[in-house]
């Protein structure tokens, strides 16, 4: 899709001077042929639904409203279109113009969780490093949708250079390929300011585009990160490097950080219901609800929207698997989380009765807002592993004493009816 839309821009460009003694005096007519003619170019049935006009002096210019581009089910829509090229670079052939502006106003594409609300290139050359800065708004759902409530705009500022090298598979085809430099990224998640300094490429595969239409199956590429303070869901970090990579299909993704907060409020529940359950003396009692922690490590990859993830947060180990649709965004992930024997130096200690034990884990919404955390509910099937380490007859005693003695005030309300129908189960 970036292929022909760069390769639309400019032969807008090119029909124009074409048919321009023709057409000088009939914009309608400059309109339809414009049209139909990028429609057979591009591959996209193209229509310029709105205003067109145009420059000779001092510098050839061409401003468009309303143009529609649509192939099957990728539909996108540009408000305004804005070119601008010297006359000296006339005399050159197209693949070699310099394009003194480029602006794209409000692009809209179907599906998509994102707007570009503006994108402009100055001095525009195939195959040159060329500045750019673009804005993002991110939406409620797929496009058509309204702008997320409370989302700070996604602003990119930075050098990528664009070329269009021939197929060596498809004769008479071009690949798209693109690199990025020097590129910053800049927004705000409530009031937490958010930066990024990112490097990367992309490359179409040489002929997978005749028999593909997944992005993922079409293109390569590596984007490295360094993000300034972040926050996601319940977890924040001041600095992190990320890196996602896309092959053969898969896009795999590495974050790591050091010295962040995260919520625990979930797991300090579950620990104390475990350990209620079990009569064990509660070693999150004194656990604060947000915990510092040293060093966070997550691995995560996307197939055929198949997710595999594996985090480690110091003695924290968790592993997922699930979905996350392309259409919507919407994640839903089950897996465990296990807690290892801590360090001198790590806050979260348990019994040795419960380390190493999978607590279930779960993260369900959306990949923008996600909600993860232990599934404090499940906290009642741990208790048959809990019999299985100690002794059946052993954990039932403590069980049972547990769950006569104080039920009321050890026990979240979500999870009394549970414990009445386990006492019960054991008194048979």
């Amino acid at each position: 899709m970036i292929k022909r839309i760069f390769i639309t821009l400019i032969l807008i460009l090119v029909v124009l001077v074409a048919g321009l003694g023709y057409y000088l005096s009939d914009k309608e007519t400059l309109k339809e042929e414009l049209s139909a003619q990028l429609s057979i170019a591009s591959g996209y049935q193209v229509e310029i639904l709105g205003d067109l006009n145009w420059q000779v002096l001092p510098k050839l210019g061409l401003a468009a409203v309303n143009i529609k581009l649509r192939d099957g089910e990728t539909q996108i829509h540009v408000s305004k279109l804005r070119v601008g090229l010297s006359l000296s670079e006339l005399t050159k052939s197209p693949e070699k113009w310099r394009l003194d502006d480029l602006i794209l106003d409000e692009v809209r594409i179907k599906d998509a969780g994102f707007r570009v609300q503006e994108f402009a290139m100055q001095g525009f050359a195939l195959g040159q490093a060329t500045p750019f800065q673009a804005q993002m708004l991110m939406l409620q759902a797929g496009e058509p949708s309204e702008v997320r409530e409370g989302a700070a705009p996604v602003n990119l500022s930075g050098t990528l250079t664009y070329a269009l090298p021939d197929s060596k598979v498809v004769p008479g085809a071009t690949l798209s390929d693109l690199m990025i430099a020097q590129t910053t990224v800049n927004t705000r998640l409530g009031e937490i300011p958010v930066a990024a300094d990112c490097t990367g490429w992309l490359k179409e595969i040489d002929g997978a585009a005749v028999s593909q239409t997944d992005t993922l199956n079409i293109y390569n590429g590596q984007m490295d990160c360094t993000s300034a303070q972040f926050s996601v869901s319940s977890l924040s970090w001041p600095e992190s490097e990320v890196s996602l990579a896309v092959k053969d299909g898969r896009l795999s993704t590495t974050l790591q950080a050091a010295n962040g907060s995260v919520n625990i409020q979930k797991l300090k529940e579950t620990v104390t219901s475990i350990s209620a359950l079990a009569g064990k003396e509660n070693p999150a009692a004194n656990w604060p609800n947000v915990m510092q922690y040293q060093r966070l490590l997550v691995n995560a990859s996307l197939q055929d929207e198949q997710v595999v993830a594996d985090a480690n947060l110091d003695n924290l180990d968790v592993a997922m698997r699930g979905t996350l649709a392309q259409a919507d965004s919407v994640l839903n992930l089950k897996g465990t989380l296990t807690v290892q024997r801590a360090t001198a130096d790590q806050l979260i200690r348990l019994d040795p009765l419960f380390t190493d034990l999978p607590l279930p884990f779960y993260c369900r919404g959306t990949a923008a807002e996600p909600d993860c955390g232990p599934d404090t509910s499940a906290a009642m099937s741990i208790v048959g592993e809990l019999a299985k380490r100690e002794g059946k007859r052993v954990i039932q005693e403590k069980v049972q004493e547990s769950l006569l003695d104080g039920i009321e005030e050890k026990l979240p309300e979500a999870l009394k009816e549970k414990a009445e129908q386990l006492l019960n189960l054991f008194k048979q």
